[in-house]
């Protein structure tokens, strides 16, 4: 049905700008732009005219770019117009309108990048890196985006598919030519499926560390009052985002900040002092507290070295030495009380810093990605997000259920070869060669109006 309509969008956010542009896609994109821009030039494909844009009434809208690509060679394998303007909302607001009375539609979230997937000329990896693309917030996360989009998960998910259609086709032979192919010996398979699996699951374990990469890493600073935790929160982001007293009870809520560290992207968490709440107030704050923690994927835990351990530190460190702790003698240029913080924490592992001289930041941004894993494997160059995750799981259950069963296919090899076939159809489900209207829905919802 898509293929019988047009449809229309900014394709640049909605703001005052220097440039803005309209795209349209679909069969009566150039009709329809050749209304609205005029030029005594015969149009061509993939030739930049400057000309006027004018409204049905004849009013001039602005001057500007007209771009004609023609099917099949477009981003969305159709017809497709860009009108190249003055980044001005009304002007934008216009050139939509007009392009609505003449025949064409709003597009939907995602709709260009879903019919350029329709259309074949990318598969569901790549549609996917697109949006993660455009949501990068640092290089690392845009470098695996763009690795995803020229098409690297999908060869090696091809790689895996095309081991398993050989393993298919064995089989198939076997049973539809039985007088002129010769028996194949399971154990013949086993090698190829065992690869298969192995580089299954070198794939699988990409998905933590991307989801740190895209998603972001989740720093909760957690410790009593007045231990310095705003000041750490502050050195950390650059400036004076959290405020800063002596007096006790100062963070009421959590605040949050987005930075990055070695290129990975941080949402750091200042949270209340934990203690006994003194009012209605702190007790709220100190609940929302403990929700972050729960979150968090690291915990920043603090104490005042000049002061040591306090009754209060070891309450608060009793309640989160579970989780993945890194552990801060803050207010180092104060002075260091040894005795209490080596008899308390013993042979743990420590980091002193100083929020006003900054000594000690370096160490525990190394520590940060250290205790993460992000330094390890850093020659993977793509990370699968939670659709590929639950795929893969399902075609290497299925294949490890071959592999620990595989005498009794001997005699049952049509079973054999439906269950190859089954787990050829999880990894066809990743690169999109089959999906359903309601994944694609959920894919492309998350999507900007003109992407």
């Amino acid at each position: 049905m898509f293929k019988e309509d047009t449809i229309v969008a900014n394709a640049t956010p909605l703001v005052p700008s220097g440039v803005a542009i309209v795209r349209l896609s679909g069969k009566k994109a150039l009709e329809i732009g050749k209304k609205i821009f005029k030029t005594n030039k015969e149009i061509k494909a993939r030739v930049a005219y400057f000309g006027k844009f004018y409204d049905t009434e004849n009013n001039l809208i602005d001057e500007g770019l007209f771009l004609y690509f023609k099917a099949p060679h477009s981003f969305t394998g159709e017809d497709v117009v860009e009108f190249h303007t003055h980044g001005s909302i009304p002007v934008v607001k216009k050139l939509l309108n007009e392009a609505i009375k003449l025949g064409a539609r709003l597009a939907q979230p995602g709709e260009f990048t879903k019919r350029a997937f329709l259309n074949g000329k990318i598969d569901l990896t790549q549609a996917e890196a697109i949006a993660q693309l455009i949501e990068a917030k640092t290089e690392k996360a845009s470098k695996v985006a763009l690795n995803i989009l020229e098409g690297k998960l999908s060869k090696q998910i091809k790689q895996l598919r095309d081991k398993l259609l050989h393993i298919e086709s064995l089989i198939e032979a076997e049973l539809n030519f039985p007088e002129d192919v010769d028996e194949i010996p399971l154990e013949t398979i086993k090698p190829d499926l065992e690869l298969v699996i192995e580089n299954i699951n070198k794939l699988i374990k990409t998905y933590k560390k991307g989801k740190l990469i895209t998603e972001g890493i989740k720093l909760a600073i957690v410790g009593r009052p007045n231990v310095g935790k705003s000041s750490l929160f502050n050195a950390f982001v650059g400036y004076e985002r959290a405020i800063v007293s002596d007096i006790k009870g100062t963070t009421r809520d959590f605040i949050e900040e987005e930075f990055n560290i070695k290129g990975f992207p941080i949402k750091l968490i200042d949270t209340a002092g934990i203690r006994e709440a003194k009012d209605k107030l702190e007790k709220i704050g100190i609940q929302k507290a403990k929700e972050k923690i729960d979150e968090a994927d690291i915990i920043l835990f603090i104490f005042d070295a000049s002061v040591g351990i306090t009754e209060e530190d070891k309450q608060v460190f009793n309640e989160i030495k579970h989780k993945n702790v890194i552990i801060i003698g803050n207010k180092i240029d104060l002075g260091v009380e040894e005795n209490s913080i080596k008899d308390y924490f013993k042979n743990k592992e420590l980091i002193f810093t100083s929020s006003k001289t900054q000594e000690g930041l370096s160490r525990l941004e190394e520590k940060i990605v250290e205790k993460l894993g992000l330094l390890e494997d850093t020659n993977i160059d793509i990370y699968i997000n939670i659709r590929h995750l639950q795929a893969l799981e399902k075609a290497k259950q299925t294949l490890e259920k071959i592999l620990s069963e595989l005498s009794f296919y001997e005699y049952q090899k049509e079973i054999l070869m439906l269950e190859i076939r089954e787990a050829n159809y999880y990894l066809k489900e990743i690169i999109g060669e089959i999906h359903t209207e309601e994944l694609l829905g959920n894919i492309f919802s998350s999507f900007c109006i003109g992407k």
